[in-house]
């Protein structure tokens, strides 16, 4: 069997849910001296690989396929490695805030010496400098992938790309609703309340206004980036793509407890997918509606579902992950 078939082979076992089985011939073909069949072979494995518990593994592949796609000339491949790299960095600054916040408690804990030991306090500072560090570099990402899709006008890169850069930008609204709150026990005992965030008033409590400007323009900035990549595919034809896009909006706006508005596109999400005859999609559809509908009588706890609520090292693998 040739590298190309085995490649073929392992994509099959990807699209047929049994990832675990396609990365062994992944992770040998990525060492191939064909520099093709290697950058297929990442660009296959960060979809097989586990999004929560390698991303470190994540990281060193989309470095290396990145600079495989410029070696190769493959701008359309290089712009969406830049995303996924931001993306994958955003998880580690997760990482990040979740060790500062449990210093900061340590340190709260025993106001009268500041931090409980100085090693404490230094950790805190080189994670502070580490996280500077990372948003730099997202930035930059960001900035890179925006530069391609000005020499590049084909419709359906405009759309990927677009919707790259709206997952990052959600990505950062996530980021931020950790990094910018400021609550004490009892506001965050008020803010986990269902109806309390149900109707988003843990914003003005746990958050000043400086603070939920900025949560408000990242997420503004979602949501404008994922219209522009439904405008773009809808104009190239692409009917599945622009399904996918207009549910992804539609998840966004659930999690976040705009039920009208995720309403309104999930209708759109189901009118597109009929035309593209899309049925995998109609599953996350019912799925997503059927939330939507019953948002008042068995409201869900996010934070506990999503694993948010425990240590990085005790999430369950099988939580809701996002692509």
């Amino acid at each position: 069997m040739t590298e190309a078939d085995e490649l073929r082979a392992a994509q099959h076992l990807i699209a047929h849910g049994m990832p675990a089985k396609a990365q062994p011939i992944l992770w040998k073909l990525y060492r191939s001296k064909d520099s093709v069949i290697a950058l297929n072979a990442g660009l296959a494995l960060l979809a097989a690989l586990d999004h929560v518990t390698q991303n470190d593994a994540l990281l060193q592949i989309t470095d290396q396929s990145i600079a495989t796609a410029s070696t190769l000339g493959r701008k359309d491949i290089y712009a969406f490695l830049l995303i996924q790299k931001a993306e994958f960095l955003f998880r580690k600054l997760s990482d990040l805030i979740y060790q500062q916040q449990n210093l900061k408690l340590a340190a709260r804990a025993f106001r009268w010496i500041d931090f409980s030991l100085q090693e404490d306090k230094a950790e805190y500072v080189a994670i502070e400098a580490e996280r500077a560090r990372l948003e730099t570099e997202i930035a930059a990402l960001e900035a890179g992938a925006v530069t391609e899709t000005q020499s590049n006008g084909d419709r359906y890169f405009q759309g990927k790309i677009l919707m790259g850069l709206a997952e990052v930008s959600f990505s950062r609204f996530s980021y931020n609703l950790g990094l910018l709150l400021d609550g004490g026990r009892l506001k965050s005992k008020i803010m986990n309340i269902y109806f309390v965030r149900r109707w988003n008033l843990d914003k003005w409590i746990g958050y000043d206004r400086e603070a939920r400007r900025k949560l408000q323009d990242s997420f503004s900035r979602a949501v404008a980036l994922y219209k522009r990549a439904m405008e773009e595919f809808n104009a190239g034809n692409y009917k599945s793509e622009a399904a996918h896009a207009a549910y992804a909006l539609a998840l966004k706006y659930t999690v976040t407890f705009h039920f009208s508005k995720a309403k309104k596109y999930l209708n759109l999400t189901k009118s597109l997918a009929n035309a593209a005859n899309e049925k995998n999609l109609f599953i996350h559809i019912d799925k997503l509606e059927k939330l939507t509908k019953d948002r008042y009588r068995h409201p869900r706890n996010w934070v506990e579902e999503f694993g948010m609520d425990l240590p990085r090292a005790l999430r369950s693998k099988d939580g809701i992950q996002t692509q």
